[in-house]
């Protein structure tokens, strides 16, 4: 691990500069499952790798970009996902594009579950999610901001095509509408899925929720809006 005493080696090749940025990822990542966002300092992630806040932006000038390539690592693999699913199920059930139908066996419940269940799984999507558009893109330069919402809508598209693939009766711009709503919806669900203590306390005085409980579970309301989603858009289809 590199120390702040002056041992520090800048990164020269690229894979060196991308073996130290997935680092610095990790540490961000590492301190938001125990820190609130608010709280977190490029100090802290500079600690947390050993070495200076001056070395850390070396690579990165906000924490702000940390989190928002945080963001993008995470959509990205989430596309990637996507894409093994549907050729999973490909294989599976031979897609009937023709009809455009849901194949009677629950495709529509198995997407749903296998998505928000991913979802769980690159987390980002929606705790970054929920702070991505009113706190996180407002101290990024407009450069970074600009390759990195490249990188996420080209992994929107990508995603886009594998669904439009799965479902027959979804044309690409529709799945790609449909993309975009879940992601609008998953970045409220998360927070509302994962409430702070203060917050917990309050639902509870209201008599919201029990000791045990959040007010929303996250994957079966992602499972529901999904099935509902999908449902909608068959039925636009046949008209």
């Amino acid at each position: 691990m590199p120390k702040a005493d002056g041992s520090f080696k800048r990164a020269r090749t690229d894979e060196q500069k991308q073996a130290r940025m997935e680092a610095i990822l990790l540490a961000a990542d590492t301190l938001l499952d125990v820190h609130a966002y608010r709280d977190i300092t490029m100090t802290m992630i500079a600690d947390g790798l050993g070495f200076s806040r001056a070395n850390l932006v070396h690579y990165v000038a906000t924490k702000e970009e940390i989190f928002l390539r945080l963001y993008v690592r995470d959509i990205e693999a989430l596309a990637a996902d996507v894409a093994v699913y549907q050729r999973n199920e490909a294989q599976r059930i031979p897609a009937d594009a023709e009809s455009g139908e849901d194949d009677g066996g629950g495709a529509f419940e198995r997407f749903a579950r296998f998505f928000a269940t991913a979802c769980m799984r690159r987390r980002n999507f929606g705790r970054i999610g929920a702070l991505l558009t009113t706190i996180i893109e407002t101290n990024v330069d407009v450069e970074a901001l600009t390759a990195c919402k490249r990188r996420i809508y080209a992994a929107a598209e990508t995603a886009a095509t594998q669904i439009a693939r799965l479902f027959g009766f979804l044309a690409p711009s529709s799945a790609m509408e449909l993309i975009m709503a879940t992601t609008h919806y998953v970045s409220g669900l998360y927070p509302a899925a994962h409430p702070k203590p203060e917050q917990i306390e309050a639902m509870r005085n209201c008599g919201i929720i029990g000791c045990e409980e959040t007010a929303q579970p996250f994957e079966p309301a992602l499972e529901r809006f999904l099935v509902v989603q999908l449902t909608g858009y068959r039925e636009l289809a046949r008209r």
